[in-house]
């Protein structure tokens, strides 16, 4: 028997060296383990769900599935031109998983970068193995394009130059006019039809630099787009860009003009006397009067931007309460309306509205002059101002206290007509005029003050007194009172917190824990029995607080970013 197997053993080493070589070639390429031509027959997502669906363009920053025939072994992806991280774990014979970089970490795009001669920059994916190399073509996209106004003198006619002014208008594929108005292409899901007449465009203005956070690139766009003959007076302005379509109205003639939505739209819904109000939109052409309540502004009163797409007034006079709580552009074209100036969003403007609790060390409350001239800020009325010099190492502050009247009543609510039952607790804000005179926060290195605020639902709502808010991000050192501020304190629905002028301050109330999450229904159900702000400082460094505070409200600010 062991001369049998041994026999056996000695025959089939003999059989393998006569075996041809390229019969062991055939069985390992039959394997999928990367013998062969390499070909790319896709891209696609990641996720598992749309594993059937394929595309030919990615933008910048995202991960993507390279797909075909023949690909382990990869030792090189180029996308653009650009060297790829392959992870081999993640290289098959049929896949490779790919992050593409973001602009932010030194990806290149082709709309502004074609490389050098010896390394051009091209729209396509490059897979290099020691078997073959494979291309598959493929572009790299610059963030959604938008356009925010266009502009040119009217009745307009063929030949004459419209002016398209937006963000990463690059990468044109096509420009052209529809008869669809915009509303009928948002009824349609975004399928253009009409008839459409093409449009010559050129590029005027490319300005690719990095945000105001830099957290990524962004393209400041002009062009200019020759109008064609066109069988209707009516329609829209189409740019097709590889990162998407984008359409605007457009007119032979004079329209009317339109306000933004969101927050873009009116710098604030509540001034106080002496501020500035800056109304954006699009058509103000031909302003003829802005109007707020009972107080009408004339053409000297208010200046219009050569851009024909903002206003500017000085705010002098307050409307009377009961009057018509909106602010309306009027035009040669027509009328544009947006909410504005409405008593029933206010807490409190400090003008005997309110019952203040005075907890001991509260900041002051300031009785303006008559003329509303109180240097070197101007104001209205009364207003709360805080003054608190070399102020640090105290976990209780300043504050102000205040509730609805001494009968431990509820504050109102606006109803669901000024704010919608279904608006998100981050559509509601807390709002306020500010003035920061001369406040060390953000410019003074591991200054930790910050405001508190607090909103206190009715009796028997849960996390009642914990119902607050605090500027730091996250402490780094809690008990040592050093954190991080993401946002800046003090800081406008934009993010941003000037100095030496009144603007709106505002926080939404998907911060506080008890409404976060909930709708406008929900909170007006809780409803609000106190608020307090208050001024604390943990920290070991010192600093001065100087700002003013007047006009507390909710006010609702659509999401626009859906």
């Amino acid at each position: 028997m062991k001369h049998t197997i041994k026999y056996f053993r000695i025959l089939a080493f003999a059989a393998l060296l006569v075996f041809p070589v390229s019969m062991l070639t055939s069985c390992k390429d039959s394997d999928g383990d990367g013998g062969g031509q390499p070909m790319i027959t896709g891209v696609r997502t990641t996720d598992p769900a749309k594993a059937d669906s394929l595309f030919t363009k990615a933008s910048a920053g995202s991960k993507i599935v390279i797909i075909g025939q023949n690909l382990s072994g990869a030792h090189h992806v180029y996308i653009n031109g650009q060297s790829i991280n392959v992870n081999s774990t993640l290289n098959t014979d049929h896949s490779i998983i790919v992050n593409i970089p973001s602009e932010i970490n030194g990806f290149k795009l082709t709309a502004f970068d074609k490389g050098t001669v010896d390394n051009p920059y091209t729209d396509e994916i490059r897979v290099e193995t020691n078997h073959g190399t494979a291309t598959y073509a493929f572009k790299v996209t610059a963030p959604y394009p938008s356009i925010t106004r266009s502009q040119c003198r009217y009745p307009r006619s063929a030949g004459d130059v419209l002016n398209i002014y937006g963000k990463n208008l690059v990468d044109i594929e096509k420009a052209y006019i529809t008869s669809m108005l915009p509303e009928e292409i948002a009824e349609a899901g975004g399928n253009i039809g009409g008839t459409k007449v093409d449009a010559a465009v050129e590029t005027v203005l490319m300005d690719h630099h990095l945000n105001n956070s830099k957290t990524a690139y962004e393209t400041d766009s002009q062009l200019a787009l020759t109008i064609p003959n066109l069988p209707f007076t009516t329609g829209s302005l189409v740019l097709e860009c590889s990162a998407g379509n984008v359409y605007v109205p457009f007119s032979l003639y004079l329209q009317a003009p339109s306000i933004a939505e969101g927050a873009y739209g009116l710098s604030t819904d509540m001034p106080v006397i002496g501020e500035t109000v800056t109304v954006r939109g699009t058509e103000f052409i031909q302003v003829d009067a802005v109007k707020y309540g009972d107080v009408t502004l004339t053409s000297d009163e208010f200046t219009v931007a050569s851009t024909e797409d903002e206003l500017t007034f000085v705010f002098n006079k307050k409307p009377s309460r009961g009057s018509d709580p909106h602010l309306t552009v009027v035009t040669g074209g027509g009328e544009a309306t947006v909410p504005f100036f409405n008593y029933t969003t206010l807490f409190t403007d400090f003008d005997d509205t309110v019952v203040s609790e005075d907890w001991g060390g509260g900041p002051k409350i300031i009785k303006t002059k008559a003329d509303g001239v109180n240097a070197p800020f101007t104001g209205d009325g009364t207003f709360v101002h805080w003054l608190i010099e070399n102020e640090g190492n105290q976990w209780w502050g300043t504050q102000i206290n205040f509730i609805h009247d001494w009968g431990d009543d509820k504050f109102y609510l606006p109803d669901f007509d000024v704010i919608p039952a279904d608006a998100t607790s981050d559509e509601v804000y807390l709002a306020m005029e500010v003035y920061n005179i001369n406040c060390d926060y953000d410019r003074v290195e591991n200054y930790a003050g910050y405001l508190r605020y607090m909103m206190q639902p009715l009796d028997g709502a849960e996390c009642d007194w914990n119902n607050q808010k605090d500027s730091p991000d996250n402490w780094i050192d809690y008990e040592a009172g050093i954190a991080n501020f993401k946002e800046l304190r003090l800081a406008d629905i934009d993010g941003v917190a000037p100095t030496g002028k009144w603007y709106r301050h505002v926080m939404s109330l998907s911060h506080f824990t008890c409404y976060a999450g909930l709708t406008y229904a929900d909170i007006k159900n809780l409803g609000v029995k106190r608020i307090r702000i208050m001024q604390i400082n943990p920290g070991n460094t010192r600093g001065t607080v100087d700002f003013c505070l007047d006009n507390v409200r909710l006010i609702y600010v659509k999401n626009t970013n859906e």
